[in-house]
């Protein structure tokens, strides 16, 4: 796999915290907004039209009726969601976040279209003996039947090992922030 033809997703909290000028280079790059109760709407809107004019995916974590206004390609469901997703508006992709096999199962039934498996390599979020490494994650998602994604602990460093990877893609929060830490 070449790393021009992977798709790149940057999950997001807060626009204000994103690198507008790397995202721009990057072909096949989507946005996964997390959504909540305390988000800002302006923020909101405002990712919205920088997405419709880059022309940038724009997906909605922790999706709700409330923002059922805004023109988005699809939804996130996180690996805690255990229930069905229902109204959703016509022709939206979903994409889950798995950890082992039993969520895989569940975001099968939920209708993912894509999967993110977590987490790839060492990250600040989980212990390191939770990284699964190219070997384990190779062999969990080896029969799997739906567009696989890898999540976790990717960074400038280690993009290249993804390579060794069956996957279609890969999300990051570090990896799209202004200043990583």
């Amino acid at each position: 796999m070449n790393l021009k033809e992977i798709e790149y997703y940057c999950f997001l909290k807060e626009y204000s915290n994103i690198n507008l000028k790397k995202i721009s280079k990057i072909k096949k790059i989507s946005i996964i907004y997390c959504y909540n109760n305390r988000s800002n709407l302006e923020d909101l809107l405002s990712l919205e039209k920088f997405c419709n004019k880059n022309k940038i995916k724009l997906y909605i974590s922790n999706y709700s009726r409330k923002i059922n206004f805004l023109k988005i390609n699809g939804i996130h469901i996180c690996s805690q969601k255990k229930t069905q997703i229902y109204n959703l508006k016509n022709n939206l992709e979903i994409i889950g976040t798995v950890h082992n096999q039993l969520e895989y199962n569940r975001k099968k039934i939920q209708g993912c279209n894509k999967i993110f498996l977590s987490n790839l390599f060492n990250t600040k979020k989980y212990s390191a003996n939770t990284k699964l490494g190219i070997n384990k994650f190779n062999l969990i998602s080896k029969h799997w039947n739906v567009k696989i994604l890898a999540l976790g602990g990717i960074n400038e460093k280690n993009l290249k090992k993804i390579q060794n990877l069956k996957v279609v893609g890969f999300g990051g929060v570090s990896f799209f922030k202004k200043n990583p830490t």
